[in-house]
């Protein structure tokens, strides 16, 4: 096969040209490897497929709505292939595959070899053995790389990381990790996300310490804060088309009103179903092509 596809993503906000969007049927056992979804399986409130693949179906429209090109994993049999932002992430013009951490999701990855073999191995960088990393605790901004050290990426995936791009200034941020669902931080995204233009949604009580380099970058008036609740609906968790739009849950009510008082167009869907499984929006895609 000729190699076709190009890869391009260098922050989380511009105009976004490709994505691989996940997919929620056949998922096979409930999995109880985070604190939000062991409580929603002990409550007996963990999601249906069929709300899941609805939900997704409301993502897959939007984006197609707005001219995102959209890609989906071959399904694996009885796997949870919802979160595909874990599974593998692209900075500047190479793909990263994650090393994951848990071992039923590290066949995830299979369900993208198809894109793969398009990109050619020359754009692929794999991880070697102990350097764990998830795609949920990369978060771009320009020169700027921030990785959340916790459950999911260890310190090795962050030093090998760093390795591979020099040009880049990493930021190692050590996050909170707990086994209550209402305070763990499953992942960078849960607690911080650049959106718009030159602003930042944070929880602040999601680092082990406080992470001054988002300070620096992110003055007061460029930081939207949220409280501990809002954390744990995932309001860091939307996903940027453009500078100027978002997906967002439609139930998000306070920072739909906060980010369309700064010009940017929130794009509203169900996604509460999906969220009890510690993921949302942004966790559900990995973008493979910004401007």
């Amino acid at each position: 096969m000729n190699n076709q596809r190009s890869v391009f993503i260098q922050n989380e906000t511009n105009l976004l040209r490709s994505v691989v969007l996940g997919i929620a049927h056949d998922q096979g056992d409930q999995l109880d490897i985070n604190p939000v979804s062991k409580y929603h399986i002990a409550q007996g409130t963990y999601p249906t497929e069929s709300d899941t693949m609805r939900e997704i179906q409301a993502v897959e429209e939007a984006l197609k709505a707005e001219n995102v090109e959209v890609l989906r994993p071959r399904n694996l049999v009885q796997t949870e292939q919802i979160f595909t932002r874990d599974i593998g992430f692209v900075i500047d013009d190479r793909f990263i595959v994650s090393n994951m951490r848990e071992p039923v999701r590290q066949p995830e990855i299979e369900g993208i070899d198809w894109l793969l073999e398009e990109l050619g191995e020359e754009k692929i960088i794999r991880m070697p053995e102990g350097a764990i990393i998830e795609g949920g605790d990369v978060v771009l901004y320009n020169e700027h790389v921030f990785v959340g050290i916790g459950k999911r990426t260890n310190k090795k995936g962050f030093e090998h990381l760093k390795s591979l791009f020099p040009k880049k200034q990493f930021h190692g941020l050590a996050l909170n990790v707990t086994s209550d669902p209402k305070t763990n931080i499953l992942h960078l995204d849960c607690t911080f996300q650049p959106v718009g233009d030159g602003l930042a949604i944070i929880y602040e009580n999601g680092f082990q310490q406080k992470p001054h380099i988002i300070y620096e970058l992110f003055d007061d008036d460029h930081l939207i804060k949220i409280t501990q609740e809002e954390m744990n609906n995932m309001f860091p968790n939307i996903f940027s088309i453009s500078p100027q739009m978002v997906i967002i849950e439609e139930n998000f009510t306070r920072l739909i009103q906060v980010l369309e008082k700064k010009g940017i167009t929130c794009l509203t869907v169900p996604y509460s179903e999906t969220s009890k499984l510690s993921g949302l929006l942004r966790c559900s895609t990995l973008p493979l092509e910004r401007d």
